[in-house]
């Protein structure tokens, strides 16, 4: 669903005992005690979790007592399938002898400044997804499918004085947050006894993520972007602990028959079970337990109190990931951040080792470095390490790792994203279209994707996976012709007019030349490498491309400041059905942290974006996307440069690694085409 800057994240404790003041020593040795005695309950029941029982009943997923939610109307059908692969095929394939074990080992360059539960870094999102649940998930391996995660039933009922629906969500019961520990925090930092305790997840934790999301005083890039999908959700309603309703907003849309009725917009299905919760015991109060808004009596408190956003923002446990889902997390230093498995999610199978350790490298080298000597379990192979790659493979450290059962393994598939150059619209270089295209014209994307990238990408001309029904195969990228682009640019009135070797125009009475900065993330040598040559050749048209390398923070802050001339990003994008608006409404090009950095602005296509929302025909849906790829195409906001291909490196002993598409033997009607980390399990 949503779509990140792949530029401004790269994809990826030790535990400290403080020591106890000699006059509370026995008040928290009592402490001790009683948490070494849950800690030794939860290990347990770990173990016994994990042990084969020769039945593969300990595989099934508990739906507790809420399936039994008197508020339920059975007349009415579940929107959720029970997702067969967890019930019956995973379980299969681990067989019953199955055991738990193992920690899964990874690297990712930079270390995040914080783990804010709407930060802008990808992986952060990720790793607080893994800590956390949903209302729903995907069927595994299928698109736009909705199994139960955290809600066991979501009925669609009919809207008081409306023909349009709203959802009824019922949740699963006895799902827990964790207890904070006092370890992870800094001295300064004093716990109250409430947070060292496990809390039920209830409805009003989602209905206060939604609050907090849609708080126009909170800046935090995530929440800046989702407010984008979530715009329209009109109201959270909570009935009781375990039971919410969802309403969407209706509008009246004329059909093509004139006639005139109610809708929601198209994605509020997707949309409603995408909605996670925000744990309120933690995030309504400082350490000491004391609230921070004292009255909060009104149910929109946290929507609109700007002081509560602020301290939000700065929380005392940003640095932290509270966690009721599969993952725990364990903790985060200078070097590296780990989870563990939590033996009491709901889904016994949801992971398949004990624990992941995830180090903080300060480049990819640094990585494959630790890979090659058999310090991580996998590995996305850079293109400019294709013949390291094959010169390793016939080294004796190679072969001696093939004798202890360690030999590489490689699966390539073609990764959901693109990379790109954004030019920012704000600025008076990049106003005119054709500029844009001229400058598109000058950069040869083959000649990227062949000698930077040996092979491993794929040119593209739209803003949709290449592959996905909304990417309109007609549309061709812009040649790479550098006489049309002069021609382009002089058309534009951008000439060499005193002779200085670089083309000028006047802009707002002052004669100004072609010169601008070119942003992106410095440790990365594939991007470097681009950026080199995009300066050379933009050279050629006697534009002066200066280039600007930042690391991580100011990568991110120029993005959320829209501070930048270019920059040279990417965009990992989310599952169907696409949703335009994040990055290409209107109404985003001037608010701070929107994805809509570079000023994007088109009245069509504010038109069909709008449109889109609520139209449920697939060929009419269709037809809209593909008129919104010409209008992308024709406007050249961004240079397009390639969609990247994954060459996935992996040791022998770790399990099933494959492409769900691949697989219709075991996942028919499979339609990912990228393997899935969560079903890895480590045989050694």
């Amino acid at each position: 669903m949503n779509k990140e800057p792949l530029g401004l994240y790269i994809f990826r404790f030790v535990l400290a005992f403080g020591l106890f003041a000699f006059m509370a020593m026995l008040y928290w040795s009592s402490l001790v005690i009683e948490e070494d005695l849950k800690d030794i309950r939860s290990e347990i029941t770990e173990l016994k979790n994990d042990q084969p029982t020769g039945h593969t009943d300990t595989y099934k997923i508990r739906n507790e007592a809420a399936q039994n939610n008197p508020k339920m109307d059975s007349s009415l059908p579940n929107l959720l399938s029970e997702d067969p692969f967890y019930a019956k095929t995973l379980p299969q394939l681990l067989g019953n002898n199955f055991q738990i074990k193992g920690v899964f080992q990874s690297a990712t360059v930079g270390r995040p400044n914080n783990l804010h539960p709407f930060s802008n870094w990808s992986q952060v999102a990720s790793w607080n997804d893994q800590c956390t649940v949903s209302l729903t998930r995907n069927e595994f391996g299928k698109f736009e499918t909705y199994a139960p995660d955290m809600a066991i039933k979501i009925e669609a009922r009919k809207r008081k004085g409306s023909e349009t629906s709203e959802f009824w969500v019922f949740l699963r019961d006895n799902v827990y947050w964790q207890p904070l520990k006092q370890e992870l925090f800094s001295e300064q930092v004093k716990l109250a006894p409430q947070f060292l305790k496990k809390h039920q997840v209830t409805a009003h934790d989602f209905k206060f993520y939604y609050d907090a999301m849609m708080n126009p005083h909170l800046q935090e890039a995530g929440a800046v972007a989702q407010r984008t999908f979530y715009d329209d959700l009109e109201e959270i309603e909570v009935i009781d602990d375990l039971t919410f309703v969802v309403r969407w907003k209706i509008y009246k849309v004329k059909e093509p028959d004139g006639k005139t009725v109610d809708k929601i917009k198209y994605m509020a299905k997707s949309l409603t079970g995408g909605l996670k919760p925000l744990p309120i015991f933690v995030y309504q109060y400082f350490p000491d337990g004391k609230k921070i808004i004292e009255d909060d009596s009104d149910p929109d408190t946290y929507r609109t109190n700007s002081v509560w956003a602020q301290n939000f923002s700065e929380h005392w446990a940003r640095n932290i990931i509270i966690s009721c889902g599969p993952w725990i997390f364990e903790g985060m230093n200078d070097r590296e951040i780990k989870f563990k498995r939590n033996p009491d999610y709901f889904n016994p199978i949801a992971v398949l080792v004990e624990g992941s350790v995830i180090e903080f490298k300060e480049a990819p080298d640094g990585i494959w470095q630790d890979f090659k000597n058999d310090k991580l379990d996998s590995f996305s192979l850079q293109p400019d390490q294709l013949v390291e790659l094959a010169n390793f493979l016939k080294s004796p450290e190679y072969a001696a790792q093939v004798k202890r059962g360690e030999s590489i393994k490689r699966l390539d598939f073609l990764a959901r994203s693109y990379n790109y150059i954004g030019w920012n619209q704000a600025k008076p270089f990049f106003t005119s279209k054709k500029v844009r295209q001229a400058l598109t014209m000058a950069i040869d994307r083959q000649r990227i994707i062949q000698q930077n990238l040996n092979g491993l990408g794929v040119e593209i001309s739209c803003p949709f996976y290449l592959y996905s029904p909304s990417c309109d195969p007609s549309i061709k990228p812009w040649p790479f012709d550098m006489q049309q682009a002069r021609r382009l640019l002089e058309e534009e009135g951008w000439v060499d007019t005193d002779g200085d070797g670089i083309i000028d125009k006047v802009v707002n009475g002052k004669r100004t030349p072609f010169r601008f900065s070119l942003t992106y993330f410095v440790k990365n040598s594939v991007n470097k490498a681009i950026c080199e040559y995009i300066a050379t050749s933009l050279k050629e048209l006697e534009i002066e491309c200066q280039l600007h390398g930042v690391d991580i923070a100011d990568l991110s802050s120029s993005f959320d400041d829209k501070s930048f001339d270019a920059i040279c990003l990417g965009w990992s994008l989310g599952s169907p059905p696409e949703d335009p608006k994040q990055l290409w409404y209107s109404t985003g090009a001037q608010e701070k942290g929107s994805s809509n950095a570079i000023g994007f602005s088109n009245k069509e296509a504010d038109q069909i974006i709008d449109v889109l929302q609520y139209e449920y025909d697939e060929k009419k849906r269709i037809e809209l996307y593909h008129r919104f790829d010409a209008i992308i195409h024709e406007e050249a906001p961004y240079t397009f440069l390639y969609s990247p291909k994954t060459a996935f490196l992996y040791r022998e002993y770790l399990q099933n690694v494959f492409i769900p598409a691949e697989r219709q033997d075991l996942i028919p009607e499979a339609n990912i085409a990228q393997p899935d980390s969560s079903i890895f399990w480590i045989k050694k």
